[in-house]
């Protein structure tokens, strides 16, 4: 007997779908996508993600917007496209209760196991709906799929770059944790954040410097920085190339040093089914382009942090809060968890109040310094993702 497996389609959450498929399909499977008519275009998103023949895809979109709230017209559209000599595999876990509901009553009167894919718990539960309630014949069974970053991505709808080049550190462990002693413990110089912030503000961007021709520069749109080698010895950082700084070198010296060393934190502590630094993400038709600082994956769910050694005002603050709410919003979807770390002190917990309230965790300048704290924050991340 042939199989078919079925799922509902969610506009803002593909990922049950995917997951399901990704779970049960079997090479010679059918599938059947269920679709009000507002969600049409995400089931052909959807379809697109796996490689399987149309001939084996069956799409039942419901004809106007309002017939996804008539429970007749649900089961009227689904029932003409089954028969007795399928088994079905349906998975309850999209579209609104009210389709589920309607999709459910009738795959009863067909051979149809039913299951729900809970993302949250990373489980696959499988239930038989009938009147014995008291014979446990629910059935859990973990997730053993692993998204990497890029398929979650794409289930999304999200463009990235993550193939073009490595998103890796470009310095070793060991030197990002020197740099971190060495901001945390306030070890620098007044010169040193005066270079840093001249780097900033005038040399990031650039392809490459020249160190002795930045730090004796007479022009005007070049300014010099006098103290430049002194900074590099200070901070122990050897060039890869003898008196030269290239770009991601630059971006490395200012503040792409705590972009990796939170990279390790979260490798080393995490470990993610899937990590990377600077992953820059679009969607067409939206005008901006996004980078996020570090991006992992674990118990299908994404992690993103935002990372900034400093926060000078609470309204800056606000505008990165803000700004991870919109890309989650916008972009990523409701398996996404979002967090900003930084050696900014938070001793009224102000910034805290702020992230905690639109969804964002902060991890501040104590947790950071503290282990237990440090631990604590490490484990709670781990405990979302419920990876089995």
């Amino acid at each position: 007997m042939s199989k078919t497996l079925v799922n509902i389609i969610t506009e803002d959450n593909p990922i049950p779908a995917y997951l399901f498929i990704k779970e049960k399909y079997e090479v010679g499977d059918r599938m059947m996508y269920i679709s009000a008519k507002d969600t049409e275009e995400d089931l052909d998103a959807l379809s697109e993600l796996f490689n399987v023949p149309a001939t084996h895809i069956d799409e039942i979109v419901l004809k106007n917007d309002i017939d996804e709230l008539s429970y007749e017209k649900i089961c009227r559209a689904v029932l003409a496209r089954l028969n007795s000599e399928t088994q079905y595999c349906v998975n309850l876990a999209g579209g609104t209760r009210y389709m589920a509901l309607a999709v459910q009553q009738v795959f009863e009167k067909f051979n149809t196991q039913f299951f729900y894919v809970q993302v949250e718990e990373n489980l696959i539960v499988q239930s038989v709906f009938d009147d014995g309630i008291y014979n446990n014949d629910d059935l859990f069974y973990p997730i053993k799929y692993k998204m990497s970053i890029a398929e979650y991505l794409r289930a999304h709808e999200i463009q990235h770059k993550l193939l073009e080049y490595d998103h890796l550190p470009i310095r070793s462990e060991a030197e990002a944790n020197r740099l971190f002693q060495l901001f945390s413990q306030n070890q620098l110089t007044h010169h040193d954040f005066e270079v840093m912030e001249k780097l900033r503000m005038h040399y990031r961007n650039r392809r490459r410097i020249n160190i002795s021709a930045i730090e004796s520069s007479t022009n005007p749109n070049h300014p010099a920085i006098p103290h430049l080698s002194t900074f590099l010895r200070n901070l122990h950082f050897i060039p890869k190339n003898n008196g030269m700084l290239y770009r991601d070198e630059l971006e490395y010296l200012t503040g792409g040093w705590f972009e990796e060393y939170v990279y390790y934190l979260v490798k080393n502590n995490i470990k993610p089914d899937d990590l990377a630094l600077g992953v820059k993400i679009s969607r067409a038709g939206v005008r901006h382009n996004n980078e996020l600082d570090v991006i992992f994956t674990k118990g299908n769910k994404l992690f993103v942090i935002e990372c900034k050694t400093g926060v000078q005002t609470e309204r800056l603050f606000n505008e990165i809060v803000y700004k991870l709410c919109a890309i989650k919003e916008a972009l990523l979807g409701v398996s996404c968890y979002s967090y900003i770390f930084s050696l900014k002190k938070d001793e009224t917990n102000d910034l805290k109040r702020i992230a905690d309230n639109m969804g964002i965790t902060f991890v501040d300048h104590a947790i950071l310094l503290t282990p237990r704290k440090l631990k604590q924050a490490m484990a709670n991340m781990n405990a979302l993702a419920k990876n089995c």
